[in-house]
């Protein structure tokens, strides 16, 4: 016998001593040398009663069942990857109420529902994650991979697989009564060496209530073991092992999808702020040029300025209208898309809450102490979805392996013991009347085309995700690159718009005191003044706005954020590996030269 057969009849010494254990229910009957007709038909009918009625669940229970094993199996990964329980659940309101209890119309109607609501950005976070539909759907999806896993782990449980039982009384005219019960239990127990184990108690249990006595039913145990293609623990298990994994990657991908949703839910609600900010400086520029018109339309009757100039602050004053009533629009668009997230009937009124823009001139811009090269590293480490990458090369590898054995011949050890059909007493009845089995099944390698496609196909689907694996690299450090560069451009903007702002304030102040002093001044440098003011103003805001966005996806992009912070998002983030910096007070950041082309260039 080769080698290999040798190792796997060792293996298969050792796993089936653990699993025939859980049999030796059955192989007890062999230690009685006498049995009573009654123990062994209650037994047989017991048996399978007891299996039925263990079946019989309502769904309620089953629904019960699967959630109870479900969220203790992600309860423990959790603990076992970050080191702390989840207060995991996929239950929503309509959970616990039948389909047939929730109407169409409830579901309308409660789309047509209104009202108001005074949305803080801690409220619209909790919101979010307590009534998103896509965060749900994520939810849902944690949850059916950790299902699947109870799938794989009871192929290698002891279950039955069948079970049955059909009575029958029968009466004939010769007075001679029979009580027929023909009944089948079969277990079974796949064995983590790639063998299966069942055990048979089957058919004919036909009993003589005429004087004559019970006849026993089969009883069967059979071992099936591979020897070559599909033994051992690491082919046997395969399925198991990549659900196994499956689910440690579900639970990465949840935890990072949650951190980037939070993240995004942020920037929407700032950006919201930005343009409710910029609806309000519309709104004054158009009263602005509204007051101009009037100033010049008196300026006209007194025959100071020609039509010429009263038209070109009218034009200014409907250009003005039109841009206040796109912000107004602009804003609304993005307020629905935001209730959307929340899954908030569009319509609600929502007013947000205007302190959030204060928090973060009172935050300023305090800078994140990242390069690309050491925000990379980090990313590598603490990125969730970069480690199942990772994890995924390895199993494409796995693959290749599993698709390996695949092209062995099928050799296997077959063995099996049962008792003979026998009527028996309470004397008579003789256990070591049995016949047995053992012997090698070899099912020779003649075809294996498709085998041999597979296993190729292992080796370019191996390939294609090394070069995957590459690629998610390297868009991590271009991500990285990205946004460290981003942020610092976003800093400058900040820093530069505050200074045009007040430039741009001063210029409009200068020329109204020129006007009010009766010195010349052309129309145009008024409205042009106003306008330079109004686009400074929306300036600052959204660059403000968009240095927090940046510096948040900068942080989750790195793996670092801790969003279990109280308003984490305007608060310091520690970055692994750098000394804490000294806070910046709001207004000290200093505008930083520019570089001349040469050193940007290289040439």
């Amino acid at each position: 016998m080769p080698s290999v057969c040798l190792k796997q009849f060792r293996d298969l010494c050792v796993y089936s001593a653990q699993d025939v254990r859980e049999l030796r229910f059955f192989l007890m009957i062999k230690q009685r040398k006498s049995c009573s007709g009654n123990f062994l038909r209650n037994f047989a009918v017991c048996a399978v009663f007891a299996m039925g009625f263990a079946g019989c669940k309502n769904a309620a229970e089953h629904h019960d069942a699967a959630d109870e094993e479900v969220y203790d199996i992600l309860n423990l990964r959790h603990q076992q990857l970050f080191g702390s329980e989840t207060a995991f659940a996929v239950e929503t309101p309509y959970s616990k109420r039948a389909p047939g209890d929730i109407p169409s119309v409830e579901i309308i109607l409660n789309r047509f529902s209104d009202g108001t609501n005074l949305l803080t950005l801690p409220k619209a976070l909790e919101m979010a994650v307590n009534h998103s539909r896509d965060y749900q759907l994520q939810r849902e999806t944690l949850y059916l991979s950790a299902l699947s896993l109870t799938g794989e782990r009871h192929k290698f449980a002891l279950k039955p697989t069948k079970a049955n039982l059909d009575l029958s009384r029968n009466r004939s005219s010769s007075n001679i009564n029979t009580t027929e019960s023909d009944a089948t239990l079969t277990l079974s127990k796949a064995l983590k060496t790639g063998g299966t184990l069942t055990a048979t108690l089957a058919n004919d249990l036909t009993l003589f209530f005429n004087g004559g006595g019970p006849k026993i039913p089969d009883i069967t145990l059979a071992l099936t073991q591979p020897l070559l293609k599909d033994a051992g623990a690491k082919f046997a298990e395969e399925l198991l092992t990549q659900s196994e994994r499956d689910l440690v990657y579900a639970i990465r991908t949840f935890s990072r999808y949650q951190k980037t949703f939070l993240v995004d839910r942020i920037s929407e609600y700032l950006q919201l702020l930005q343009k409710k900010d910029e609806v309000r400086v519309q709104y004054q520029l158009y009263l602005n040029r509204i007051r101009f018109r009037e100033e010049q339309d008196l300026r006209l009757q007194g025959e100071l300025i020609s039509q010429f100039e009263l038209d070109q602050a009218l034009r200014s004053e409907y250009q003005s209208k039109v841009s206040y009533i796109n912000a107004i629009e602009s804003y609304q668009a993005l307020l629905d898309d935001f209730k959307k997230q929340l899954n908030l009937p569009l319509g609600e009124t929502v007013v947000l809450d205007d302190a959030e823009l204060g928090n973060l001139k009172q935050f300023g811009l305090q800078p994140v102490p990242l390069n690309d090269k050491h925000g990379f590293q980090l990313a590598l480490t603490n990125r969730l979805d970069i480690l199942n990458n990772i994890d995924k090369f390895e199993d494409k590898k796995r693959k290749v392996e599993v698709a390996a054995n695949d092209l062995l011949p099928s050799l296997a050890v077959v063995a099996n013991y049962s008792l003979k059909d026998q009527f028996y007493n309470r004397n008579s009845f003789d256990f070591g009347d049995y016949s047995g089995k053992i012997g090698l099944s070899l099912d020779l390698p003649l075809d294996k085309h498709i085998e041999r496609n597979a296993y190729r196909k292992s080796r370019i689907t191996f390939e294609q995700q090394l070069r995957s694996l590459m690629k998610t690299l390297d868009d991590l450090r271009d991500e990285i690159r990205t946004n460290v560069r981003t942020l610092a451009q976003n800093r400058q903007t900040y820093i530069i718009n505050q200074k045009a702002l007040i430039v741009a304030e001063r210029e409009r102040e200068k020329a109204r005191l020129d006007m009010l002093a009766g010195e010349r001044v052309s129309p145009r440098d008024i409205l042009e003044a106003q306008t330079a003011v109004a686009k400074a103003q929306n300036d600052v805001t959204k660059s403000l706005i968009n240095f927090h966005s940046q510096r948040l996806k900068l942080l989750n992009n790195t793996g670092i954020l801790n969003t279990g912070l109280d308003q984490f998002w305007v608060k310091p983030q520690p970055v692994p590996g750098v000394a804490p910096g000294v806070p910046l007070p709001p207004g000290a950041e200093q505008d930083v030269p520019v570089l001349p082309p040469a050193q940007i260039l290289g040439n």
